[in-house]
């Protein structure tokens, strides 16, 4: 009797040392800091940029991001195809904020003339092309109808003799 016992005794021991093994397994410890850190460095400023971080250079407005590859990526103010009118580059109202609102602007004039006057349409557009603002002037011409000068009525006048 008291060798069953011992029996069941070794049978129970090794099933709890068996089952508590694997209910726990052993885990190393978490390291105290698992991010890492990867940044990219822009060579032109000397500044670190961590990954999806981005910045304007202002000289230049360029802007500037950190890509998942350790690469840049910039993006720069583009010129504008603009084909319609007399253009000229603009400089921005804001050259010293962030991209792309330091971006300079383009004005094109054009001119038309018909019979009645002279109209002069002035369009201001971003470095994508996208129209931002339109100004429409017309001078308008009164048309005497081929009369002479003398004929025009005007108001009397007296003449002095001294």
């Amino acid at each position: 009797m008291e060798s069953i016992n011992f029996e069941i005794f070794i049978v129970l021991l090794m099933s709890s040392v068996i089952g508590e093994g694997r209910a726990t397994p052993y885990r190393a410890p978490a390291p105290y800091n698992v991010y890492n850190h990867q940044f990219c460095m822009d060579t032109l400023t000397g500044q670190q940029l961590y990954v999806g971080q981005a910045i304007t250079r202002q000289d230049h407005c360029v802007r500037v991001q950190c890509l998942e590859t350790l690469q840049l990526w910039e993006d720069s103010c583009q010129v504008p195809n603009l084909t319609k009118g007399d253009c000229k580059r603009i400089a921005s109202k804001d050259e010293n904020s962030e991209y792309p609102r330091c971006c300079p602007l383009y004005e094109c004039k054009t001119y038309e003339s018909h019979s009645g006057g002279n109209l002069e349409q002035t369009s201001t557009y971003n470095h994508y092309g996208t129209l931002i603002s339109e100004h429409l002037s017309e001078l308008i011409v009164i048309d005497h109808r081929g009369r002479r000068l003398d004929e025009i009525p005007s108001a009397p006048a007296r003449k002095y003799q001294v």
